[in-house]
């Protein structure tokens, strides 16, 4: 599979594999603790946007010419994360039993299904959105229940990480029982 990890062979890239997971996984538990620290009415907003609603960029625009919202940072480091993650335990899932790596294989494919789905519907009710709230980072949805809002750039680049998660995890899954039936 094209996105499929791999067990590191050399000890450079085990160093450089676990560094990345050590990285992602602190730059995660960061933006985590940036979400609590920063509670909003709107899921996902405040990684989206500040409290006044601009933009809420990292670095602040103007300090440097390179700028990202948090919301792409936790894209980032999620697939990073998983990447890195699903790599270097390769070895250890072949010890798994075949009915247990069956079962997260299965689990897998239902979480890419409803990642897919939900990335799918995210961009079709931002095309119906977008007709009446001209700023992306703004839109937001309140369906099924107008009590539960979120925002839209949030969910999509939540369901988008979560996708190459998926992906990842059930190409590890379907190595580990390949090699398990060799």
């Amino acid at each position: 599979m094209l996105l499929s990890p791999k067990y590191p062979v050399s000890k450079g890239e085990r160093y450089v594999l676990l560094i990345v997971l050590i990285v992602s996984g602190v730059m995660l538990l960061a933006l985590a603790v940036y979400y609590a620290l920063n509670p909003r009415a709107i899921i996902g907003d405040s990684l989206v946007n500040t409290q006044s609603g601009q933009p809420n960029e990292f670095p602040p625009v103007g300090l440097f010419p390179f700028y990202v919202k948090p919301v792409t940072l936790l894209l980032v480091a999620a697939v990073a994360f998983s990447y890195s993650f699903f790599s270097l335990i390769q070895r250890k899932l072949r010890t798994l039993p075949k009915a247990l790596l069956s079962l997260f294989a299965i689990v897998s494919v239902l979480i890419l299904a409803v990642s897919t789905y939900e990335i799918l519907f995210n961009f079709a009710l931002w095309s119906s959105i977008l007709v009446n709230v001209p700023n992306p980072d703004h839109a937001v949805n309140v369906y099924p229940e107008s009590a539960v809002k979120v925002n839209l750039v949030f969910s999509t680049k939540a369901f988008v990480a979560l996708f190459f998660v998926a992906v990842f995890s059930l190409s590890s899954f379907r190595s580990s029982l390949e090699y398990e039936s060799t």
